[in-house]
């Protein structure tokens, strides 16, 4: 092999192994999100259930006027605070890793490896071009066989994280308060019916014959 092969193989080299450590920290993202997820719908699924046996899983705060918590509700709540925390490891650890490395990549496609492939973008920027633009597109030219790249409506990767999460935190959000006012509808605004019953607390003090 002549000194320019050499040389192009020792960048082919660079280049997988940048490839591969942007896999890594995708991966890892990835996984903390799944886990994040996978946490959430157990706890939705045990507070559905609990909320079947609302009785054996509420407790009272206040005196005179008072109103009910439910555990399914501070379950959801818990669900969020572990969820924010998967957050703040994904967007401000893996993500930033993964933004370097596709920097990296990016940078080292632009500068080095268009010495041996002859294309408008490398994989890791075209990737990155089809990440950013949501009305990402690619045609060919007349005057070339090189794609020619277009998008206009740049959207990033991180925005879009960020919205997911942020949906997310409102969509648990939203089932807690939801919850918690279903469980107190009743000691709210009791039926007439429920007016003429003696209430749990009253049942308990009063003296037995």
């Amino acid at each position: 092999m002549t000194s320019k092969d050499d040389k192009h193989a020792h960048y082919i080299e660079i280049w997988a192994k940048a490839v591969d450590t942007q896999m890594h920290f995708n991966e890892m993202s990835v996984k903390s999100r799944q886990i994040g997820l996978t946490f959430v719908a157990a706890v939705l699924g045990v507070a559905v259930v609990l909320i079947s046996k609302s009785e054996d899983f509420t407790f009272y705060v206040g005196e005179g006027p008072y109103f009910e918590v439910h555990v399914a509700v501070l379950l959801i709540l818990g669900a969020l605070i572990a969820l924010y925390a998967v957050r703040e490891l994904d967007l401000n650890v893996y993500h930033k890793m993964l933004r370097g490395a596709v920097t990296f990549g990016e940078d080292f496609e632009q500068n080095y490896m268009k010495e041996i492939f002859d294309l408008e973008k490398g994989m890791t920027q075209a990737i990155s071009h089809f990440s950013r633009f949501e009305d990402a597109g690619k045609a060919m030219a007349s005057e070339s066989t090189k794609f020619k790249y277009s998008g206009k409506k740049q959207v990033t990767a991180e925005d879009k994280i960020r919205k997911f999460y942020r949906n997310t935190f409102i969509t648990l959000g939203a089932a807690a308060i939801a919850m918690f006012i279903a469980t107190n509808v009743n000691t709210w605004w009791p039926s007439d019916s429920e007016d003429e019953t003696p209430s749990v607390e009253e049942e308990i003090v009063r003296p037995t014959k």
